[in-house]
């Protein structure tokens, strides 16, 4: 049997596929569904992002996942193998929160929910002709994930960074997140063990950068002093997401660093706490940002922000705020989203039920597009000036300062990493592309 699975790539602001010659965060599922498919079967895994389809293969099976508005490429991809005759099953947290109807257009079969203990049946059941529309996946035992093969990686076409998960979901209930939806707020630890485990196997093909995939890898102390121990003899340089919890924690802060972490993604939002209480986050505290910020730089720990715009308590100001305290703070890699409701969260039945959706074209719902009636804004104005508030934090002028400005004592190499992000955020501006979402 032969059997290919597919990351889509992202489309840019008119529809087209967004190619890369290189891709630096590549996702874990496609590694991860690899260990658990059956040895018998001749296994292709792509990224799309960097890597051509080869639609006119002779497929048995075609599975694709993907995240946010990648379902809308996933389902133009499925129509093209389905047109050809091969059986298409797609998942992934988009298609899990989707309505099912909208997925089964273009697919022969959904898979809802952790894939790894319902790939496996996927396949027996398509070897046999009797695929099923639906397969309910239960959350797969955190203690029997497998080593995810990175051998099988195009390795030419990625970047330095190799993909682990410690944790999977997180505990907070933020209205607009889909991670809390799909996981219904579990947050799930992995023995420490295993975890090092698949670092290693990972160092073994080729790197030592990793890029743990967790939601919010900072939750739990008692666990985080075990795994971050444990990964001191790695020698890794490390990456994730993770809240401003840690910097309230020396110790932690200290141990992180010890531990090889030296960037941390971190979900700022924004810096009114009227927003933040519109979205379920009002344990964000403003007024401790830089505060924060500086402390983790202190430790030798610098930080990437998420940041939103056209939140219900948002005002004409938003814009120049949230300029201000990027510069100010000379945050390195800052990225900024429009407010997106996202199907299958709170934040996109409330927004439904109120009659504040512009459209249904989950295309544009890609973080930098206005697919919802704000209510401080005219839409057009919202999209306009999201587009201005980026063109101005990535001028050459910004980048050098929030570069030359950050305090951060970074390797030479997270530096470049930072750089290069700029560099490549700043072509994303210019061609209308949300930056992070490739």
């Amino acid at each position: 049997m032969k059997a290919l699975i597919v990351a889509p790539t992202a489309l840019d602001y008119q529809g087209r596929p967004v190619r890369l010659r290189r891709l630096y965060l590549p996702a874990l599922t496609l590694p991860a569904l690899a260990a658990v498919t059956p040895e018998e079967v001749d296994l292709r895994i792509l990224y799309e992002t960097v890597e051509d389809i080869p639609f006119d293969e002779p497929w048995d099976i075609v599975g694709i996942t993907g995240m946010g508005s990648g379902i809308v490429r996933a389902w133009q991809i499925a129509d093209e193998f389905r047109d050809r005759g091969v059986p298409v099953v797609i998942g992934g947290i988009a298609a899990t929160l989707s309505e099912p109807e909208w997925i089964l257009e273009h697919a022969d079969a959904l898979v809802r929910g952790e894939a790894e203990d319902t790939w496996p049946t996927v396949i027996a059941d398509a070897a046999a002709g009797r695929l099923e529309p639906i397969y309910d996946a239960p959350p797969f035992p955190i203690d029997r994930i497998p080593v995810p093969r990175y051998e099988l990686m195009n390795t030419p076409y990625m970047g330095r960074w190799r993909p682990v998960q410690a944790t999977r979901g997180c505990p907070f209930t933020c209205s607009f997140c889909s991670i809390t939806a799909f996981f219904k707020q579990r947050y799930r630890k992995r023995p420490v063990d295993d975890v090092v485990r698949d670092v290693r196997e990972a160092k073994r093909h080729g790197t030592r950068y990793i890029a743990f995939v967790d939601d919010n890898i900072g939750v739990d102390w008692d666990y985080c002093t075990e795994l971050w121990e444990a990964l001191i003899p790695e020698n890794i340089i490390w990456m994730s997401q993770c809240s401003l919890h840690l910097s309230e924690r020396p110790d932690m802060m200290k141990l992180a660093y010890a531990s090889g972490c030296r960037l941390l993604s971190v979900g700022i939002e924004s810096t009114n706490p009227e927003s933040l209480r519109d979205i379920d986050k009002e344990w964000n505290r403003p007024a401790r940002y830089r505060e924060a910020i500086e402390a983790l730089r202190a430790h030798g720990i610098d930080i990437s922000t998420e940041m939103m715009i056209g939140l219900d308590s948002d005002d004409e100001g938003v814009f120049e705020r949230t300029y201000r305290f990027v510069m100010e703070s000379s945050i390195s890699v800052p990225r900024v989203h429009i407010l997106t409701p996202v199907p299958g969260t709170p934040l996109f039945d409330e927004m439904d039920k109120a009659g504040r959706l512009l459209d249904f074209d989950f295309g544009r719902f890609s973080g930098g597009k206005v697919v919802f009636r704000p209510k401080n804004f005219d839409p057009d104005r919202l999209q306009a000036e999201y587009w201005k508030l980026y063109e101005r934090l990535f001028s050459w002028r910004n980048i050098l300062k929030r570069l030359g400005r950050n305090r951060a004592s970074s390797p030479p190499f997270m530096r470049a990493v930072s750089v290069g992000a700029n560099l490549r955020y700043r072509g994303h501006i210019r061609h209308r592309i949300t930056p992070g979402i490739v």
